[in-house]
């Protein structure tokens, strides 16, 4: 096999190479005058036999010669993840979703069941029972679905009790406006209502059942009316003077003619509810609807008032 040795002409990079054993000779592949015969075409013959020196010797430089090629192809590529980090800047160091998680401690819904994270906790004010915000908006979404509007904890016979604006927070706009609507709707159903007496308002009013108030004023139209009669408001005459009057003596005519009736002493026929004057002789009246009563007292049969004027 001719061997040639390495060119001193020929520029070559300077890398660090591995060691090899000594007595091996190192090649330039590059080289157009370097070439060699294959061992494999060797041996075919005795004529071409192949010594056991020589196959040892052409063994290791085919050894080196492949260690030198893995070595100048290692050199050539940049390892990985070896970038310089800038200066000034600190290494991002990510977290994770499972180290997130394990910072808020977890507990079970008692609705859905499963286990929830802290930060999706909801406690009904005076109740020791856990839920999740999600379960919580379903269940009183479904209440206020069955017109019911005191929503209680859900596990039985639990005093825990929902209030609207403890649950602002995690309701959504429209199951908030829906429960109050609602609560507005069953106090109105659940409490003494009235019109307003006059009949170009008509505004719905509610009793409230505290103190007794007889002269009060629609919030709507601004007129007095009497809260014990529900009519308009009847000056200087009480309110069972007035509801001893009949419905058809109840305008406002009628009460003035009353109060002019008190000023002159006038009486009413016990009968026809029309109103007399007496102007002369005894207390015993007769009405001109046929019916005799007193001028004293109103009654049919009255002995005791009957005296001369």
């Amino acid at each position: 096999m001719a061997v040639h040795p390495i060119n001193k002409g020929i520029s070559i990079k300077k890398r660090k190479r591995p060691e090899f054993p000594q007595g091996i000779e190192i090649f330039d592949l590059e080289s157009d005058s370097f070439c060699f015969t294959p061992i494999k075409d060797k041996g075919n013959s005795k004529n071409n036999a192949i010594s056991v020196e020589q196959y040892s010797e052409e063994q290791d430089l085919r050894l080196a010669i492949k260690l030198s090629t893995i070595a100048y192809c290692n050199d050539d590529s940049e390892p990985p993840n070896t970038k310089k980090r800038e200066k000034g800047k600190k290494p991002f160091t990510g977290e994770s979703s499972n180290s997130k998680a394990n910072r808020y401690p977890s507990f079970i819904c008692e609705i859905c069941v499963e286990p929830k994270q802290a930060n999706q906790l909801f406690n009904i004010k005076g109740c020791s029972h856990a839920y999740c915000a999600d379960c919580m908006i379903k269940y009183v979404a479904s209440k206020l679905q069955d017109n019911i509007t005191g929503i209680r904890c859900p596990v039985t016979k639990c005093e825990g009790l929902l209030e609207p604006e403890y649950c602002r927070n995690i309701l959504p706009k429209e199951v908030f406006d829906r429960w109050g609507d609602a609560l507005c709707e069953a106090m109105v159903l659940g409490s003494r209502t009235f019109y307003c007496p006059f009949k170009d308002c008509s505004t719905l009013l509610i009793d409230d059942g505290g103190e007794a108030v007889k002269e009060s004023e629609c919030p709507s139209c601004r007129r007095l009316f009497c809260a014990q009669c529900k009519v308009p408001w009847h000056a200087e005459i009480e309110c069972r003077e007035f509801q001893k009057l009949h419905k058809d003596e109840r305008d406002r005519e009628d009460i003035m003619l009353m109060k002019l009736a008190r000023k002159k002493k006038w009486v009413r026929c016990p009968n026809c509810r029309f109103v007399v004057s007496r102007t002369r002789g005894c207390s015993s009246i007769r009405c001109r609807c046929g019916t005799a009563f007193c001028y004293g007292c109103g009654s049919a049969s009255c002995y005791g008032c009957y005296q001369p004027m």
